[in-house]
């Protein structure tokens, strides 16, 4: 675990400085999107987690390699490279975008036209199924469908949330500390191991966390679909198969009621909720 820990601390501080370096010369006008407020900013800072992250990854590997299943870095790595692709390619071309599964499912029998979501999601699923297989990390093609879905789920799951500056990576946070806390608790010497690379995404995240804040970035689904993804298998990497349908069911479930129910306004009705979701907001403008 102390592994784990010093690595979510040095990937966030790797992103405070890449983006204190680079960040405020990123003013490419084709990658400005406009955020919840309609102000342009830099749309996808995702592309420091994907980056980072293999950086992250790759030297781990190098560097502790027995300690390390070389299934675990290749599914990882392929997580983060596809997920991030089918991101930057939604993120850039939004306008080709429907509106959840719905939407872009109607998109493409109505209108017969494929869209870059519809792209990510099915993307999302074979990619998410790949990588669980060659993890080697299920039981027989029921146990390959759960782990697969899972991480599908939890990869759209956060970017449902994404929808407010720092949103997603304050989720992420939660979601990881509940990780390092049960395996903490209830998992085996090496479970915590499994979860360092969480510890690179969710660090990374964390990272961005001050200027995402004050509205300088967003990841887009770039970054938030890879974050989602590698929670996902972190999950799976150190749950039970019974906690583990536990989580697909809850997953699932928060999954469809997006398409019906606005997370932003459940929120905002919610006062617990609505406090969490403005700490460090940049209030000037709320």
């Amino acid at each position: 675990m102390i592994l784990t820990l010093s690595i979510f601390v040095l990937a966030l501080v790797a992103a405070l400085l890449a983006w204190g370096r680079v960040g405020s010369g990123l003013k490419i006008p084709s990658l400005q999107k406009q955020n919840y407020r309609g102000a342009l900013v830099f749309g996808i800072s995702g592309i420091f987690v994907v980056a980072l992250e293999v950086l992250i990854v790759g030297n781990l590997y190098w560097g502790f390699r027995s300690s390390f299943y070389g299934s675990h870095v290749v599914a990882v790595l392929l997580l983060v490279l596809v997920f991030g692709s089918l991101g930057f390619l939604d993120d850039i071309k939004a306008e080709s975008s429907g509106g959840g599964f719905e939407g872009h499912l109607r998109s493409a029998v109505s209108g017969r036209e494929v869209t870059t979501g519809l792209l990510k999601l099915v993307g999302g699923v074979l990619v998410s199924l790949v990588a669980v297989f060659i993890a080697d990390i299920s039981d027989g093609l029921v146990g390959l469908t759960l782990g697969a879905a899972i991480v599908a789920l939890s990869a759209n799951l956060l970017n449902l949330f994404d929808r407010a500056p720092a949103r997603s990576s304050k989720v992420s946070l939660l979601w990881f500390a509940v990780l390092v806390i049960s395996v903490s608790i209830w998992g085996s010497s090496y479970a915590g191991l499994h979860l360092v690379w969480a510890a690179g995404v969710v660090g990374i995240s964390t990272g961005l966390m001050p200027s995402e804040l004050i509205e300088r970035h967003m990841q887009g689904d770039t970054g938030v679909n890879v974050t989602g993804a590698v929670l996902g298998f972190c999950t799976v990497l150190v749950t039970t198969s019974t906690i583990q349908w536990i989580i697909l069911v809850a997953l699932a479930g928060l999954n469809l009621a997006s398409e019906r129910t606005s997370f932003s306004r459940v929120i905002a009705e919610n006062p617990f909720l609505s406090r969490l979701d403005a700490i460090g907001r940049n209030q000037l403008h709320t």
